[in-house]
């Protein structure tokens, strides 16, 4: 029931985490993975220490922020 439930509520209210920010549920990919870049949830939300072990290169935080942007206005005329 609580997998029903969640999924209602993530189709209802849209949220970032599940919809534009990759990253948010993550955990440390381990040593052999670190050549991977930085999750646009880390990029945003920074503080994780092992995501600044991650070489590849991310997007960029002003990207992510435009998109951000474009999204929320997006739910905010659909409302």
């Amino acid at each position: 029931m609580i997998g029903a439930i969640e999924a209602a509520l993530i189709k209802l209210h849209r949220p970032l985490w599940n919809s534009l920010l990759d990253g948010f549920g993550n955990h440390d990919p381990g040593s052999g993975r670190y050549n991977q870049a930085k999750s646009d949830w880390d990029v945003m939300h920074e503080g994780r220490v092992w995501a600044d072990r991650c070489k590849g290169v991310p997007h960029q935080k002003s990207d992510l922020l435009n998109q951000i942007r474009t999204y929320l206005d997006t739910l905010r005329t659909s409302i």
